[in-house]
């Protein structure tokens, strides 16, 4: 561990439960963000490569009305 990082380690637990508590939270938040915008970026080009496929006629479209009537089988058995 770096330095930098013992010397926050050793800081934090002089703090409140309440502080620490809220360093917690601004950690998950920082982290969260980057995690967010990593599955962003691949349901990005899930989202590219399924509308090439069908706009090259690769795959056939399921009409909502198909979707929904699957749906409310699955839901009702």
């Amino acid at each position: 561990m770096s330095k930098a990082f013992e010397e926050i380690a050793r800081e934090a637990t002089q703090l409140s439960r309440e502080q620490r508590l809220e360093l917690a939270s601004l950690l998950l938040q920082l982290n969260e963000g980057s995690v967010n915008s990593e599955v962003n970026a691949v349901w990005e080009e899930e989202i590219l490569a399924r509308i090439q496929a069908v706009d090259e006629n690769q795959i056939e479209g399921v009409s909502f009305e198909t979707v929904m009537r699957d749906a409310e089988d699955r839901l009702t058995s």
